[in-house]
């Protein structure tokens, strides 16, 4: 029974050989459409192969079992390959093809028209017709010259005959293909023709709008260049225009497509998240100069300290405009100590007081705030005494601002939920960590206006008292 088997899977195997050489005849013209057809026999002869292996290797025995396995990985690697190559004619036909065009436009009758696609289309088709009758005449030829031959090859013949029947059915693809490209040219310049009598002029007219609209403007502008000597007014008139021209140029946009209601809301969307992302800041700066301008967290006249780049500026609010925050740079200790100059015009985008911190010193009627005095005395002196002597002098140089203090803090206190405060001054004593000496804190309310000066004699009045009372300072 086994020897039967065997010599059933070796005739399969021989036939499929024989098989596969007689297809070899079919590219011998190298012509795709042949070369397509042979790829389709030899993919079916080598699908009958692997099946007839894979049934005969459940009956083999072990030995066998591993001849037939290393031909059935011989076969599926060739299968593999082989379906990598195109086997069908509806493949190759698939890539003659171009896509419909839904509506037309501007864009598509100016830039993107489809019929140097259609003309390729229809070049390639040509091509692949040729040589479809080129391999119909191939294959008839071939079987003329078989039938004429004395010892005849009746498989090469029913396999020539078996190939034309097959061209034949199958030339009804390319007449389909051929139909179908026809119409949806046919179709495509139709509607491209529509486009020009209609549409086509009322879009030429909405452009001339737009142009002879950025022509005026242009011109306007340059008028006025002329005529105004003055730069920021010059400067302040182009940035009107501009934001006017702008909003012109959106407003005809809309009206333009104010009849397609989706095709305007689409438009005025896309137009919305442009500005947004380009004029991120500029929103962001008109939105807060709403809130500073009708809110009371910061208003003209205000003196505030901000913080940019490790740089603190402190100046009095001389302006809030739509995109910026003007401020007067004032005297004060960061000024004296560490930029040696003042009086500087300070210009901060709006949109900067969103994600930082400002520090009002005259917030809601509260206008003083505490300043600090620093001295360093030795460990060796009587810190009950001084205390008392620089409480002394701090309190006849400020009681006065004291009761303005507590009055305008009771301003604030109905408006926030604050504790009750006194305003007199705090000494404090620290040791310093790099001198044996103290460091005497002197906090004492000041006028936000008058800080440098009272602060200076202060100074001078709690240096003389100390002296008076021989009180020594430290020099390191």
């Amino acid at each position: 029974m086994k020897k039967t088997a065997y010599f059933i899977i070796g005739l399969s195997l021989l036939f499929s050989l024989l098989h596969a050489q007689d297809f070899t005849y079919f590219e011998k013209e190298k012509n795709i459409w042949l070369q397509v057809y042979s790829n389709q026999l030899k993919a079916q002869a080598l699908d009958s192969d692997i099946k007839a292996l894979e049934r005969s290797i459940k009956e083999a025995g072990t030995k066998k079992k591993i001849e037939l396995n290393q031909l059935l990985q011989l076969q599926t690697s060739k299968k593999k390959i082989l379906d990598e190559l195109p086997q069908s004619f509806d493949t190759m036909l698939e890539k003659i093809t171009v896509e419909s065009v839904k509506d037309i436009n501007l864009i598509e009758y100016l830039f993107t028209s489809q019929k140097g696609k259609f003309n390729i289309q229809t070049q390639r088709l040509k091509i692949l017709k040729q040589e479809f009758d080129d391999a119909v005449a191939f294959l008839t030829k071939e079987l003329a010259t078989t039938e004429s031959q004395e010892n005849r090859d009746f498989f090469k013949e029913y396999q020539l005959k078996k190939a034309l029947d097959f061209f034949e059915n199958a030339s009804g693809l390319l007449e389909n293909k051929e139909e179908v490209l026809k119409r949806t040219k046919q179709s495509y310049m139709s509607e491209l023709e529509a486009y020009k009598q209609t549409q086509l002029p009322i879009h030429i007219i909405k452009i001339a709008i737009l142009f002879l609209i950025f022509l005026l403007f242009n011109l306007l502008k340059y008028f006025i260049t002329k005529k105004i000597d003055n730069e920021d007014r010059l400067f302040r008139i182009k940035r009107v225009l501009n934001i006017t021209f702008f909003l012109l140029i959106l407003l005809m946009l809309i009206i333009f497509n104010i009849s397609n209601i989706v095709y305007a809301a689409t438009l005025i969307g896309v137009i919305a998240a442009a500005i947004t992302i380009s004029m991120k800041e500029y929103l962001q700066s008109m939105a807060t100069w709403f809130h500073l301008s009708f809110g009371n967290s910061l208003k003209v006249g205000d003196r505030i300290l901000i913080q940019t780049n490790n740089n603190q500026i402190i100046g009095e609010v001389i302006n809030i405009s739509l995109f910026q925050v003007t401020l007067y740079e004032s005297i004060n200790n960061t000024t004296a100590l560490d930029l040696k100059r003042s009086g500087r015009t300070v210009f901060i985008p709006n949109n900067f007081f969103v994600t930082n911190y400002v520090y009002n010193y005259t917030h809601d009627r509260m206008k003083t705030i505490y300043d600090l005095l620093e001295f360093k005395i030795p460990f060796t002196c009587d810190t009950k005494r001084v205390e008392d002597l620089v409480t002394e002098v701090t309190l006849e140089a400020t009681e006065k601002y004291m009761e303005i203090a507590l009055k305008q803090f009771s301003s604030l206190r109905k408006r926030y939920d604050m504790r009750s405060r006194e305003f007199r001054p705090r000494i404090h004593f620290i040791p310093d960590t790099k001198s044996s000496c103290f460091i005497l804190y002197i906090w004492y309310a000041a006028p936000y206006h008058q800080i440098m000066e009272l602060k200076s004699q202060l100074s001078q009045k709690i240096v003389k008292k100390l002296q008076e009372n021989e009180i020594e300072f430290c020099s390191n």
